[in-house]
């Protein structure tokens, strides 16, 4: 299977200060078809990993100087993504270091192979793991394709709502950037921050299939076209269904109208049982509204509407974002320009 699967001419750097080892190493690759390159010390390894970018590495981990463990994390940690991916098999005679084989394996040491080994044992090893490493680079590549799909979609969608609803459309971005500066001030991971930006961004998707007579009406909605108008979030969250990582976006789409006394919808979700990308959603977005101009009615002061926040903290609104959002306003500048900025997307493309 493997002769089939592997390109029999993939290097292999092995790394061992044995001089028979490397030797016997040599005999058993070159036999099996595999290109071989040796290294007798750790800093040797590590520059001829950074020239020839092999496709793996045998690494002894007790070698004078610099250890294996020392090589392996350098590569782990390395900015270079090619050797950052390329797979490790530490070659080792100790038995007993479970914790330390954990931790590497953690940092994404391919395998260990314990000395003393047989020939069958290691190309074996080597077969597995490139078989493994060929399989793991398909799926990232498929990440990197869904996401900047979903990217695309995600400029698709959004362009189409500020079409149907320039207000939507901007106010859409507004509270993303917003929800973002809340989320830094929280001390969200750079992961959770992006999902709360596009939860911003996202929040109102829905509206897509809510009629533009409803949508846009210059005035106050009746109890009729309120109960369409909610529908938005079922809407957002199928719009969303099955596209891949993004349940806390899913989330907050769906729940961005819950309250924090359970009195929202469309669940009736109360406190912590909102989850909190939403709830720094929630109030960003109360925000927003509230200091926008409206057909049916002015735009509110920054005072009046922090104090409605406030009155409305602990009854719609999660207590600490609503100060943590009175915090940021002292530094946030609320005079940018409403408009539909998109830039943000790009940098999520490149990370895939």
């Amino acid at each position: 299977m493997s002769e089939q699967y592997l390109n029999k001419r993939r290097l292999v750097l092995f790394v061992d200060d044995d001089p028979e080892l490397r030797k016997l190493g040599r005999v058993s690759l070159e036999r099996a078809g595999y290109g071989y390159i040796g290294a007798s010390n750790g800093s040797e390894g590590l520059r001829l990993a950074r020239e020839l970018y092999p496709n793996l590495i045998l690494l002894d981990y007790m070698m004078p100087g610099i250890s294996g463990k020392e090589v392996f994390v350098t590569l782990a940690t390395s900015d270079d993504e090619r050797l950052r991916q390329t797979p490790v098999v530490m070659l080792t005679a100790k038995h007993d270091n479970h914790d330390e084989q954990r931790e590497l394996l953690g940092l994404g040491m391919a395998a260990y192979l314990c000395k003393p080994f047989g020939h069958h044992e290691l190309l074996n090893v080597i077969d597995n793991v490139l078989i493994t490493a060929q399989i793991k680079e398909r799926n990232r590549t498929l990440e990197v394709e869904a996401r900047q799909s979903f990217v695309g979609t995600v400029r698709a969608m959004i362009t189409l709502l500020a079409v149907k609803d320039g207000y939507t459309g901007e106010h859409s971005n507004m509270t993303a950037d917003l929800a973002e500066t809340l989320a830094r001030r929280l001390n969200l991971s750079e992961e959770e921050i992006m999902h709360v930006k596009l939860g911003g961004l996202l929040h109102d998707i829905g509206k897509i299939g809510i009629p533009e007579c409803i949508l846009c009406k210059p005035a106050c909605l009746t109890p009729e076209e309120m109960a369409i108008m909610r529908q938005h979030v079922h809407y957002g969250e199928q719009a969303l269904a099955g596209v891949p990582h993004m349940e806390t976006v899913r989330a907050i789409v769906k729940h961005h109208h819950e309250w924090w006394n359970g009195g929202g919808y469309p669940d009736g979700l109360k406190e912590t049982e909102i989850p909190l990308a939403t709830r720094i959603v929630t109030v960003a977005d109360a925000y927003d509204s509230m200091t926008s101009d409206r057909p049916y009615r002015r735009r509110l002061s920054q005072a009046t509407t922090i104090e409605r926040l406030r009155a409305a903290a602990g009854i719609q609104f999660d207590p600490v974002v609503v100060e943590i959002l009175v915090e940021c306003l002292e530094d946030y500048d609320t005079e940018q320009t409403r408009s539909l900025n998109l830039k943000f997307l790009d940098h999520l493309h490149h990370a895939a």
